[in-house]
């Protein structure tokens, strides 16, 4: 079947053909249809007889199951054929993960070398010489005829190479990735390829506990913040049962409404990903006390994810989906156009994955919107959308090692112990647009064109008290259906214990190692503070009135036992 090409496609293809490389980068922003030309690739080896087997090696299950229906699409019919198997020989080729091939690289290597073969690596950034996915795709395919290298983020964020990528040394030690062809972000919006997106920014206060019960609080984006503090505001925005993240919720979903009214995308579909399943279910909770609308959670570990997902991509009336991992790269929803971005994932890859996934255009007409915390790094990378990328491979530089190693001197981790998010609320902030010549659709809330970042903050700001209100509404009833969960537990740890005593056992019969036991007392102060009506900083104090010496975090053993033996009495 003839492969249909945009200009940027034909015109990578020529550049192949007339180079007729062994091994080939391709470097295409997400959205921009780098698997149409790969196998456009491959289909022009095919057909001038140079190969007579394709393997293609992506990252995911899902991933995988998207290129089988590609291909097949385009005429080739590729399995998903496990290692313990033979090819079909009635097969054209197959499509395995990059674990699969870590797991038996020679398997691999005979499958690649028993026929003239292409290799396509989707996402190759994934395979980085110095890890078990890296190296396993160098063992197993070397000896292959030819291979392609496809990403849309051709870098990492650590020293590894990327296998089968070709770097040169631009001086003092740096070595920078090389693509053959490259198709960048700006060059897909200009050709209208790709949505062009607009960040709505969200600032807020945010209060915190820290392990010793100190309350803090932070203005989220507040430039005089410390890394650390940056962080836990930002955590605390994230917080389930705050107001920032159903503040934020509210604004997507009436963005989602507008999309979906003016016709511009009909079936405008919201992301949110989120760090783990816990999360992930809490979102999805909020999400529907928010908006009254019925989520979509896709988890990346539960066996019927792949299914999940294409309903949601498929029914025009399912608008959100929250999701763990699933959702950062090559899952096609071209009805995505909005974002949360509700995770404090920062790389560069990652954020360029995230975003990728609600870019995908259709007509000149579409924008995507994410939303976004007033987090430094998230908004330097929203302001450098448009730049192209290199892997770039160097040594690091003296002055920046030694000012984060006194950063990690002076400054706890952000991952301390009993942290707990007390209250957050949010507020818009400024709107970075990925377009800098923007059109006159004569009206401001039209949708029909491009606004200007002070007509789309005007659109943002519409109905912000309305959301605000509802946001602290639900917070408030999820803190407290959280405080009576809490005491419903703290009653039965009582009772537990009471019942442990009394058989003759002890609350430190399980509990031998120190850290876990300091957890255990920070819990339990939190706990005693709320039942006497203290501050967490009061309730601190009176252990150590009660149970002197020296402070938890260098307490021997013996000291911590008397500390929690005291909470648990009184």
């Amino acid at each position: 079947m003839p492969v249909r090409l945009r200009t940027w496609q034909r015109e990578a293809l020529d550049k192949y053909i007339a180079a007729d490389p062994r091994d080939w980068l391709e470097c295409a922003t997400p959205g921009a249809g780098k698997t149409t030309f790969t196998l456009a690739v491959a289909a022009h080896l095919w057909q001038t007889h140079v190969i007579n087997r394709v393997i293609v090696v992506c990252p995911t299950d899902h991933l995988r199951t998207q290129w089988i229906g590609a291909a097949g699409a385009l005429g080739f019919d590729l399995r998903d054929t496990p290692n313990s198997e033979k090819l079909p020989p009635d097969a054209h080729g197959c499509v395995v993960t990059y674990a699969q091939v870590a797991q038996k690289p020679a398997v691999h290597a005979a499958r690649a070398t028993s026929h003239r073969t292409l290799v396509i690596f989707d996402e190759i950034h994934h395979a980085g010489d110095q890890m078990s996915w890296g190296s396993a795709v160098i063992d197993a395919f070397s000896g292959a005829n030819r291979r392609i290298g496809v990403t849309g983020t051709p870098f990492r964020s650590d020293e590894a190479k990327i296998a089968h990528v070709r770097y040169e040394d631009v001086g003092e030690g740096i070595l920078e990735s090389v693509s053959d062809h490259s198709y960048g972000y700006a060059d897909a919006l200009r050709d209208g390829v790709v949505r062009p997106v607009t960040f709505a920014t969200y600032s807020g206060r945010s209060t915190w506990n820290d392990s010793a019960g100190e309350e803090h609080t932070a203005i989220l984006g507040d430039t005089e913040l410390t890394r650390t503090s940056e962080e836990m505001a930002w955590r605390t925005a994230l917080d389930s049962d705050g107001e920032w993240i159903a503040h934020v919720m509210a604004a997507a979903w009436a963005r989602v409404g507008r999309l979906r009214d003016s016709g511009r995308i009909p079936h405008a579909k919201v992301l949110i990903p989120a760090s783990n399943q816990e999360i992930a279910k809490e979102y999805a909770e909020v999400w529907a006390q928010v908006t009254g609308d019925e989520p979509s959670v896709i988890l990346s570990e539960d066996a019927a994810s792949a299914r999940k997902l294409a309903e949601y991509r498929d029914d025009p009336d399912r608008i959100c989906a929250v999701c763990v991992r699933l959702i950062t790269e090559g899952v096609d929803v071209p009805d995505a156009a909005v974002l949360i971005y509700s995770t404090t994932a920062s790389t560069p890859l990652f954020f360029a994955q995230m975003v990728g996934r609600v870019v995908r255009a259709r007509n000149r007409r579409e924008r995507a919107t994410v939303f976004l915390p007033t987090v430094t790094r998230l908004l330097a990378l929203a302001s450098e959308m448009e730049e192209e990328r290199d892997h770039v491979i160097g040594p690091p530089q003296e002055g920046d090692l030694l000012e984060e190693a006194a950063r990690e001197r002076s400054e706890p981790g952000p991952e301390g112990q009993g942290w707990r998010a007390v209250a957050s609320d949010a507020i818009l902030g400024e709107v970075i647009d990925t377009y800098s010549e923007p059109v006159d659709d004569g009206g401001l809330f039209a949708l029909d064109g491009l606004l200007t970042p002070d007509q789309e903050r005007a659109l943002f700001a519409r109905d912000e008290k309305a959301r605000a209100e509802k946001a602290k509404a639900v917070a408030s009833a999820r803190r407290a259906s959280r405080a009576a969960r809490e005491a419903d537990e703290r009653q039965e740890r009582r009772e537990d214990l009471v019942a442990l005593q009394r058989s003759g056992g002890s609350v430190y019969d399980e509990i031998s190692d120190p850290h876990e036991m300091r957890r255990e007392i920070s819990t339990a102060v939190l706990d005693y503070a709320r039942d006497h009506a203290l501050s967490p900083q009061a309730a601190w104090g009176q252990l150590y009135r009660e149970i002197p010496g020296e402070k938890n975090d260098a307490a021997p053993m013996a000291l911590l036992q008397k500390r929690l033996t005291w909470l648990h009495k009184h």
